[in-house]
């Protein structure tokens, strides 16, 4: 205890010493305490020296505390977005080359309206365990890496999760050769999931609601259960039904392989930004707005300048400045430009055009939940008025 007792007083005397130097730059220092480093033992200095090393070893990046408008005001003086996505996810963010994906779209949709120019992005690659950190620290602006909203995200972390753009559902890939063609047929087998989404709380979930007893086989952030599968450690995964299908895609045999049709949890997915900036989050909000209007408007990245002299009030505060000086310019409202929604969809499409190009041609999945609300779906915006 008495060692204890000299480690922790020396420890403080360490890091007060480090405040007094910091603020002392080019001043008298003749009056500041020094410590009598001779009162210690060789083995007391070497074990506070070693406190030190571990108490910095876990010092952080300072988290970023944003106010109305710092968001906008850092993001327009660095003349860029920063956006966090996942470097490999077929359909929804693949970042080799030139960045493509549904996830990515969403960004440079955001770049878009902030900048007439959807170019005006840089893709940083993240995962279950960053994404997160980055978002807290700073050193993203928006993070679009097919993440769930959960209330624990939302409230305790105090992340503020955008629009919903796809929803999503959590389920199963088995091998052919297992002979199963439901979950519940599952007694038994070994499941991987990744430690770091809400992956492991929904299998949990099922299988006890199902009475079904299985071995789980839980997967850190450093590794990938779709790898621990394919090299046999366990008999199936799950993630969500999307990353399934973006997976098997890329599995050497993807034939041998099938989707259970058990969909056993709600995944929104969708952006999220940093709780404090409303400025910041009202216009990633209404970026993935205007691209459901659009749709529902029938405007889209071909068509748009044929609805320049529409006289629909509706389809005239959608063009903005497009439409004549004497229009509504809402992007004002945000900080923008008149033409931020016109330059969305110009360059880069509505939602069905996203969808299309990213999720139906190269996943082969159909809308279901995520058609517009008039056509059965999910999707819904607001009046932009």
């Amino acid at each position: 205890m008495i060692f204890a007792s000299k480690a922790f007083v020396c420890l403080a005397w360490i890091f007060w010493i480090m405040i007094v130097d910091n603020s002392a730059i080019g001043k008298d220092n003749t009056s500041m305490p020094m410590m009598d480093h001779s009162k210690m033992t060789l083995s007391e200095v070497e074990k506070v020296k070693k406190m030190v090393v571990v108490r910095d070893s876990f010092i952080k990046k300072p988290e970023y505390n944003p106010t109305f408008g710092s968001t906008y005001q850092r993001v327009k003086a660095r003349g860029k977005v920063i956006c966090g996505t996942n470097i490999d996810f077929l359909g929804f963010s693949v970042l080799q080359g030139e960045a493509t994906g549904f996830d990515v779209d969403i960004c440079r949709a955001v770049a878009a309206a902030v900048f007439g120019d959807a170019k005006a992005i840089e893709f940083i690659a993240t995962n279950g365990k960053t994404r997160f950190e980055f978002l807290i620290d700073g050193t993203i602006d928006v993070l679009s890496a097919a993440t769930t909203y959960t209330f624990t995200r939302n409230v305790i972390k105090k992340l503020e999760f955008l629009p919903t753009t796809y929803y999503d559902g959590q389920g199963f890939i088995v091998r052919k050769t297992l002979g199963v063609s439901s979950a519940k047929q599952l007694e038994g087998a070994k499941i991987c999931f990744s430690t770091t989404g809400t992956g492991a709380k929904n299998i949990a979930d099922f299988f006890a609601k199902h009475e079904i007893n299985y071995i789980p086989i839980p997967v850190p952030p450093d590794k990938n259960a779709k790898n621990v599968y394919l090299a046999g450690d366990c008999d199936m995964y799950g993630t969500d039904m999307s990353g399934l299908a973006s997976n098997r895609l890329g599995f050497k045999d993807p034939d041998r392989h099938m989707i259970l049709p058990e969909i056993i949890s709600k995944e929104p997915l969708g952006p999220v930004v940093k709780y404090g900036d409303q400025q910041w989050s009202d216009i990633v909000r209404w970026s993935i707005y205007v691209l459901f209007i659009a749709e529902e408007m029938g405007i889209n990245s071909k068509n748009i300048d044929s609805f320049i002299e529409n006289i629909d009030p509706n389809i005239q505060r959608f063009m903005g400045e497009k439409n004549g000086e004497d229009h509504p310019n809402l992007g004002a409202k945000l900080g923008l430009d008149a033409t931020w929604s016109y330059d969305i969809i110009k360059q880069v499409g509505n939602y069905k055009e996203i969808y299309d190009r990213n999720i139906t041609e190269i996943l082969g999945l159909k809308r279901g939940l995520n058609q517009l609300y008039s056509h059965g779906g999910l999707l819904y915006a607001p009046p932009l008025k």
